[in-house]
């Protein structure tokens, strides 16, 4: 499926944000479930089996994560997925980048993801929006996925058009989805489903 006008401007709003090396937050679109799935290649529940670094051209760290896939809500179904982005420590150097998802070997969830997961390392769509980590619930029975978004700055795009004097973006609390925990199997039910709506539509 097509989808450069996002892509495009998520890109450009993630730079801005590495850019802004004073702010405290990235800067990212908004996204709510619907548009979490639409955007996704894959979604999967995962547990992170590997975390390795290494250093890139410019020597920032880089994170390679290798997840063991439980289940797959979409896209094309894969026992292990691996999942490369900038951050994370190598040696005594360390790189950070604000609204990335922050993993840990061991850690349980269900991640969004962008890219061939089956051919080469994919990314969170989204950033921190794109991973839900897996939780029990005080009963310590029932599973939660918990949204990870911290330390984010969302925005919309304006519907009027923006003037000389404005960005066409405005800053916007955290959707619904990110603002509280989510019983694991509905929430699975909701991604399957609009997953099987978009289909048909993606496929046309």
């Amino acid at each position: 499926m097509f989808k450069p006008p996002f892509a495009l401007f998520t890109l450009l709003i993630l730079a801005l944000s590495l850019l802004a090396t004073s702010a405290s937050a990235a800067t990212l679109p908004r996204m709510d479930l619907e548009e979490l799935v639409v955007r996704s290649d894959a979604v999967v529940v995962a547990e992170v089996d590997e975390i390795t670094t290494d250093l890139d051209a410019r020597g920032r760290v880089v994170s390679t994560i290798t997840l063991k896939v439980s289940e797959t809500l979409k896209g094309p179904a894969a026992r292990t997925i691996t999942i490369r982005q900038l951050g994370g420590v190598h040696g005594d150097i360390g790189t950070r980048v604000p609204g990335m998802p922050v993993f840990q070997v061991a850690d349980q969830g269900v991640l969004f993801l962008s890219g061939d997961v089956v051919q080469r390392p994919a990314s969170v769509t989204g950033l921190a929006q794109g991973f839900f980590r897996i939780a029990l619930g005080p009963d310590n029975a029932t599973e939660f996925a918990v949204p990870q978004v911290n330390n984010l700055n969302l925005v919309v795009r304006e519907r009027v058009q923006p003037s000389a004097q404005t960005s066409g973006l405005r800053s916007v609390a955290p959707a619904e989805l990110h603002t509280q925990a989510h019983e694991l199997t509905r929430f699975k039910a909701r991604i399957r489903a609009i997953a099987d709506d978009v289909q048909p539509r993606e496929t046309r």
